[in-house]
């Protein structure tokens, strides 16, 4: 009798490997790129760029002498008052639009490579994803009832 019964059991228990699998998800469409259009277009980074050239020449006039005095522990002199950023580092303020100017290129470039990848970085996100569903469909659950 427990023979049959254990037989019974065993006949309509299903295996792991008969269970449903879940289902891959269908494809996405291709959808165009979701960032906003002025990152796509660059006019936000020509903003930005020229934010950055007014903060940096504010920069370079900052007066550091005083300051510098102050570290040194000394009294400040006359010299010392003229004495700005610019002075200081001998920056050229045309030098320094020019490398703001390839900057702003160099972000251009860099947001349209992005934009170029972002559906490849979606697909692989999603096909990670439907392998962590296949991997963690059949792991135990904590709440199951233990024999």
């Amino acid at each position: 009798m427990r023979k049959l019964m254990f037989l019974a059991l065993m006949a309509t228990a299903a295996p792991v490997a008969a269970q449903p699998q879940p289902q891959a998800r269908p494809p996405e469409p291709q959808r165009p790129a979701e960032l906003p259009p002025e990152i796509v277009d660059g006019r936000m980074v020509d903003q930005l760029g020229s934010m950055v050239g007014a903060l940096t020449r504010a920069f370079l006039d900052l007066p550091v002498g005083e300051l510098e005095a102050a570290v040194q522990n000394r009294p400040v002199t006359r010299e010392d008052r003229g004495r700005t950023v610019r002075s200081v580092t001998g920056t050229d303020e045309r030098e320094l639009a020019a490398t703001v100017e390839q900057g702003k290129g160099a972000v251009k470039a860099g947001g349209q490579a992005v934009v170029r990848s972002l559906p490849v970085i979606r697909d692989a996100l999603n096909r990670a994803g439907d392998e962590i569903e296949r991997a963690t469909a059949n792991v135990p659950q904590p709440g199951y009832p233990k024999r």
